[in-house]
């Protein structure tokens, strides 16, 4: 892998996993910078959401290293919830508690984790829920009865009111339709502009393009090729690259 710096708040170096008889991670390795935003395409089945929970041990590797700001997560003897209260996570399917509002959802963070008052959780949950261009008048709303859209847009709101190291994305718009993955998309790129360390699993091509610094191309549990945005997703080198980017063209249409 290339070498990695001061400046790498993660780093992977030959990670692998296999399920039974099945190799999901064959030797991955990258990292990533502070500020940078770095985004995983590829197929279904290479390993892009194992990967994701490697990182904070939701699912545990067999070999290698997860280095998080100097810390090997995968130690014995490291405090797993104290690294997962600094690397946010947001999932496919939003994760919200449903008997909670919108702004308890993004309080509880901030009071059960870092023990922080109610006012002074709440103060920082209004930051986050304004920072995602959430309508006021849904913060009192349960997850019932928002849209997808809104409930994805909390979940990042939860995300960032913990003030993260890092945020993991794993193919947060594939549950959306199109108009709804455009308002979670408009808030990632506004973050990535931001220089909010982020590592994004997505087939949103038109993310990849406009707010990544680096995209990898994952294939049988590999990085098959890496590159800047505009160099691999236009100029692809290897074969299982192109034919990928050819599926995602046709569906798109």
């Amino acid at each position: 892998m290339p070498p990695t710096s001061e400046s790498d708040v993660l780093i992977i170096r030959n990670l692998k996993k296999k399920f039974g008889e099945k190799t999901v991670l064959n030797g991955v390795s990258f990292g990533v910078k502070r500020g940078e935003t770095k985004v995983i395409i590829g197929p279904s089945g290479a390993g892009k959401s194992t990967l994701l929970r490697c990182i904070n041990r939701l699912v545990e590797p067999d070999e290698g290293e997860v280095i998080f700001d100097g810390i090997n997560v995968l130690s014995k003897d490291v405090d797993i919830r104290k690294i997962r209260a600094r690397i946010g996570f947001v999932f496919q399917h939003f994760n919200l508690f449903k008997h909670l509002t919108a702004l308890e959802n993004v309080k509880i963070g901030p009071k059960v984790v870092k023990g922080l008052s109610d006012d002074e959780a709440e103060k920082i949950a209004v930051k986050a829920l304004k920072a995602v261009h959430l309508e006021e008048d849904a913060f009192e709303k349960y997850p019932a009865e928002l849209s997808g859209g809104q409930q994805q847009r909390v979940a990042i709101a939860r995300a960032l009111a913990m003030e993260p190291d890092i945020i993991l994305f794993d193919e947060p718009t594939s549950a959306l339709d199109p108009q709804l993955a455009g308002e979670v998309l408009d808030v990632m790129k506004e973050l990535a502009k931001k220089k909010v360390t982020m590592l994004v699993v997505t087939h949103e091509i038109g993310f990849a393009l406009n707010a990544a610094d680096e995209v990898l191309f994952f294939y049988n549990g590999r990085i098959w090729e890496r590159g800047e945005p505009r160099e691999l997703l236009y100029n692809p080198k290897r074969e299982e690259t192109k034919a990928f980017l050819r599926r995602i063209a046709d569906l798109s249409l």
